[in-house]
């Protein structure tokens, strides 16, 4: 039996498990990923990428490509509701896209004024070959069907047994530390036998028929990202794949009257698809049938000593708003940076705490909106979403943590509106700067390092970043912000943006949120800055 040592090992290959290789990798961190299918997804899940999903693509430089590939998308919008597809009435499709098109351009104003990002809606089996080729031009080895077969942990470290699917080889993987990016149906979460809280299945079972079928005589292209079937023998909806001839339909099936995801053969997909579309003489490719469930679980824990759950591992919630993948992709990028510093000994391992103390409670804000919006739906209208604001629960939610340095005055966090003005624990407010000739975002400057924004009048920052970097081996990027400085001022001034003085600081960690600010000059600005470094990665409770 073959013997081998990375610092990571990624039990996983989806959006979540790419996601943390490349992170790992752009930490300078050594991983081997393994997934047990044969390649990357082949079904069209998870389509929708959100603002703040985008702005962590666009750390790995990955945002212009990925924005290509979403572009068969870009104009779809808008539900409709018909009976079939071929009764769709031209005017009333009018009607709602006129509509739908006044509710994206709100929608589009308001991402631009919180992100230099927007959403972007590609399928995961279009993503991941892009995470993947990067991934495969860094640092760390991926392999295709490859299993995790058992795994053993002790105050060292991972012993993990996985085996070649093909060939039948096994192989012994001794690592530091086990990324748990298996999916809903994994083992790793059942074998640490951490419970999970919610409501179980909650929106019902669905069949996802992915086809291809010419429907340009009853649709035109970028017309609705969501088309609901009302005939009641194939109640369900109608996506478009790429706006022109692929599909997917989600039909409903009920466990409890006997019916199961084997009863869903290509014929009775293909005749499904002829009801609920309107026509018998039509051509029909099927692809690939899929079960799925909308459902609430959450595991309680996200660490097991050395081993993290992240994306479905760690938590599922219903499809509506496009949460899933990217509270997923949210969670590798919050643990990577965590992890590399662990692993560069430049912090105690305790910092690896706060994953769990910061990402749980993300996931649970997420997963009570995603359900909200569910029921919501279902109860045709009925709001119940009056004390969350959509943006904000995609990017307004604040981390509480021992890696974050509170303020003395710190009041309840809102999320009924979005509050991002550089608190402590919240994401970095994104502003416009131009740097070195360039126009960029305050958020294109973070990414590998901590950063320190201050005043134009930086001098004494900038000698304490760079000694305290030095006594701790942690790299401090400092950027001065004004109408002079390293980064000049585009539209806003950082000190409203930011709230602080032109004498105060703020102190951005790697996954671009604000573990301290001081709002007013510091009298001994080297050794206040030391000991917040030091109680963030060194003195954790």
């Amino acid at each position: 039996m073959i013997h081998k040592h990375v610092p990571v090992l990624i039990v996983g290959g989806g959006l979540s498990g790419l996601t943390s290789a490349l992170f790992l990798a752009r930490h300078n961190v050594d991983y081997l990923l393994i997934e047990k299918h044969t390649g990357t997804a082949i079904h069209p899940k998870a389509g929708g990428i959100t603002f703040r999903t985008m702005e962590i693509f666009r750390q790995l430089g990955l945002e212009a490509a990925i924005r290509t590939a979403s572009e068969p998308l870009d104009n779809i919008r808008g539900r409709i509701a018909v009976e079939t597809i071929k009764s769709i009435d031209p005017e009333k499709v009018e009607t709602a896209e006129n509509s739908q098109k006044a509710l994206e351009k709100e929608r589009i104003e308001n991402f631009e004024k919180v992100s230099p990002s927007k959403p972007a809606s590609c399928y995961q089996m279009e993503l991941e070959p892009i995470l993947l080729q990067t991934a495969k031009e860094g640092k760390g080895h991926i392999r295709y069907n490859t299993e995790l077969i058992e795994y053993q942990q002790d105050d060292l470290g991972v012993t993990a047994t996985i085996i070649n699917r093909e060939t039948g080889t096994k192989e012994r993987i001794r690592s530091d530390y086990l990324v748990a990016a298996d999916g809903a149906k994994g083992t790793i979460r059942q074998y640490t036998k951490i419970p999970t809280t919610g409501r179980g299945v909650i929106g019902g079972h669905y069949i996802n028929i992915y086809f291809q079928a010419d429907l340009s005589r009853f649709l035109k292209p970028s017309q609705f990202g969501w088309i609901q079937i009302l005939n009641p023998k194939v109640f369900g909806a109608l996506i478009t794949v790429n706006n022109r001839d692929e599909w997917i339909y989600h039909v409903a099936y009920n466990p409890s009257n006997g019916e199961s995801p084997e009863d869903f053969s290509e014929e009775r997909c293909c005749e499904i698809l002829k009801k609920a579309i309107g026509v018998s003489n039509l051509d029909i490719v099927i692809f690939s049938i899929l079960p799925w469930a909308a459902a609430e679980k959450t595991a309680t824990r996200f660490q097991d000593n050395r081993v993290f759950l992240i994306g479905d591992a760690a938590h599922l919630m219903p499809p509506t708003g496009g949460f899933g993948s990217n509270t997923g992709i949210q969670d590798a990028h919050n643990l990577a940076w965590k992890l590399a510093a662990v692993i560069h000994k430049q912090a105690h391992p305790r910092l690896l705490q706060t994953y769990h103390d910061e990402r749980h409670y993300a996931v649970e804000l997420t997963t009570k909106y995603a359900s909200n919006l569910l029921f919501s739906v279902m109860e045709k209208g009925v709001s119940t979403l009056n004390s969350m604001d959509p943006t904000a629960v995609t990017v307004g939610y604040k981390y509480n943590s021992t890696a974050i340095i509170k303020e003395n005055s710190d009041t309840p966090h809102r999320m009924d509106q979005l509050e991002l003005n550089g608190r402590p624990g919240t994401r970095a407010p994104h502003m416009w700067l131009k740097y070195q000739g360039k126009r960029i975002s305050t958020l294109d400057l973070i990414g590998e390092n901590f950063i320190l924004f201050t005043g134009k009048d930086n001098s004494l920052w900038r000698t304490a970043a760079r000694n305290v970097s030095s006594q701790l081996g942690v790299s401090i990027n400092v950027y001065s912000i004004g109408l002079q400085g390293d980064c000049v001022e585009c539209e806003d001034r950082w000190e409203a943006v930011y709230d602080v003085t032109s004498q105060g600081a703020v102190l951005i960690r790697p996954d671009g949120f604000v573990a301290w600010r001081t709002k007013e000059g510091e009298s001994n600005p080297h050794l206040i800055l030391k000991q917040v470094m030091t109680s963030i990665l060194w003195e954790i409770n």
